[in-house]
């Protein structure tokens, strides 16, 4: 091959495989987009404002193969319509199909749990996170039906998407995950025991200890990345929980709190 055969690309020109956050909180929602080096996205949960969305996505909707959702909260799904409309394929539980009341022909589907699936060029794997709603006759919590989900993908190997738990019975350690998206929602001595939502942050989110368990048991040299997500406005320290996670994970591990507007390299290539 001649000298001349081969072109240089500047370092804005290479594509990288990353997440960028839409959003993430109650308020103004939930929504993170996959992006391969081809282009291709997939999001994890659509829970802001479509024009957000539109704008993360650069306005490519062709080239979103599917949307990966959690649960039914509002401030998880707000979009869902928009996109369906659009044509993009939603997944999720079939308890968040029919509370959502999707009628047959919809573009949204419930997948087993436990059962891999493809969505374009990413395998992905969905099970059962403990999290609660409130009966909307009685006012009680109850069981709110929610997946996580293992996305695998040549370019990133293993991501884990965990979000709206209390905690999670699976170890994961074998599987050698390459990147957390977890939630960490509250730190325990911050909480308002008199806030009416107290028992429902309790059994329905993931406090600052428990997420350290979490990156501490599937921890493995693989790690490359822990974005934080969904923390609390009233009852997280953002700095505490950076730095127990950081220390928790290793000098090794890139640890950062999701933010709107922030990407993540992701791609497994160094260079």
């Amino acid at each position: 091959m001649r000298k001349t055969d081969l072109k240089e690309y500047s370092e804005s020109e290479v594509m990288k495989m990353l997440m960028r956050v839409v959003n993430t909180g109650s308020q103004p929602g939930n929504c993170y987009v996959l992006k391969s080096n081809s282009g291709e996205m997939l999001l994890l949960d659509c829970g802001c404002k479509y024009k957000d969305i539109l704008k993360a996505i650069d306005y490519m909707t062709s080239d979103v193969s599917g949307v990966l959702l959690t649960h039914e909260h509002g401030d998880h799904r707000e979009s869902f319509k928009n996109l369906m409309n659009l044509g993009i394929q939603i997944y999720t539980n079939d308890e968040t199909v029919e509370h959502l009341q999707i009628i047959t022909g919809e573009l949204m589907k419930g997948v087993p749990e436990k059962r891999p699936f493809r969505v374009g060029s990413f395998t992905v794997i969905p099970f059962y996170l403990p999290h609660t709603t409130r009966d909307k006759d009685t006012g009680q919590l109850i069981p709110c039906f929610n997946y996580g989900y293992i996305v695998e993908h040549e370019e990133i190997g293993k991501l884990l998407y965990m979000t709206d738990f209390e905690y999670c019975k699976y170890n994961f350690k074998a599987m050698r995950l390459n990147h957390l998206v977890i939630e960490c929602n509250y730190c325990g001595e911050l909480v308002d025991k008199t806030a009416e939502n107290y028992t429902h942050r309790l059994k329905g989110h993931c406090s600052l200890d428990t997420c350290k368990g979490l990156v501490n048991t599937n921890h493995t040299a693989a790690l490359r990345t822990v974005t934080l997500v969904h923390l609390s406005n009233e009852a997280a320290d953002p700095e505490q929980i950076l730095s127990e996670i950081q220390e928790t994970s290793g000098a090794d591990t890139i640890v950062q709190i999701a933010a709107p507007g922030l990407e993540i390299n992701l791609d497994l290539c160094p260079f």
